[in-house]
């Protein structure tokens, strides 16, 4: 009997550990497909890319920059957007996030009650070197990533152009990017994991069940060992 307590409390452990946080990154980066993120594996997620000329996806924020509008009012400093033709090379088209020292925030509340389990940014412009922070649930740092794949281009080249990112089933509050002056960036994402569900009482009983006829053939060995 104790062997089985034992096997269910093992059954019920492995259901719901939590996976680990990881750092994803810096990785070339021209469109969404390159996203490490599948949507469709999320219940919820989103992509901010400007290019309604607004910062307004549910639950954030972000400070340190500006939505910077090609080809509006003198344009960009740099032109690097994810959306624009040509991947950038266009500086007519496409639209991005301008300023220094991003700091990417999420708002549970917004969010149905829930941080972003994955969520990351794309880097489109600067200089050398590029940090990028991810912080949990309580505000504790993930880790950092450093980046040195600045071209020193500003002229809507796309090659330099990374992923950075994190996943952590507990949950991520926020992002920080940045590096020496101005920084351009592009393609915020963030997703909720889909919940597993706690077994049905159904395939509790499968497993209890399995587990009984594991505990009675261990038995009838045991008394085979100790009669035969």
């Amino acid at each position: 009997m104790r062997r089985s307590v034992i096997a269910v409390a093992a059954v019920m452990a492995l259901s719901s550990a939590p996976g680990t946080a990881a750092l994803l990154g810096p990785t070339p980066y021209l469109s969404q497909a390159d996203s490490p993120f599948n949507p469709a594996s999320f219940s919820s997620f989103f992509l901010e890319d400007f290019e309604d000329a607004m910062l307004n996806s549910p639950g954030l924020s972000v400070t340190g920059g500006g939505v910077c509008v090609t080809g509006v009012g003198g344009g960009c400093p740099f032109i690097g957007s994810i959306d624009s033709v040509g991947n950038g090379g266009n500086p007519a088209l496409g639209h991005s996030l301008f300023g220094e020292s991003f700091d990417i925030t999420f708002d549970a509340a917004a969010l149905g009650g829930h941080l972003p389990t994955a969520a990351g940014v794309v880097w489109t412009d600067g200089s050398n070197p590029i940090r990028f922070e991810a912080f949990d649930q309580s505000g504790t740092s993930l880790g950092v990533l450093m980046g040195d794949h600045a071209d020193g281009s500003f002229a809507g080249t796309t090659a330099e152009d990374r992923f950075y990112g994190a996943t952590n089933p507990g949950g991520i509050s926020r992002l920080t990017i940045s590096n020496p002056g101005a920084t351009e960036i592009d393609h915020i994402q963030y997703g909720i994991a889909a919940v597993r569900g706690v077994p049905e009482p159904a395939a509790w009983a499968l497993m209890l069940g399995g587990l009984g006829v594991a505990g009675g053939a261990l038995r009838v060995r045991r008394r085979s060992a100790r009669f035969g």
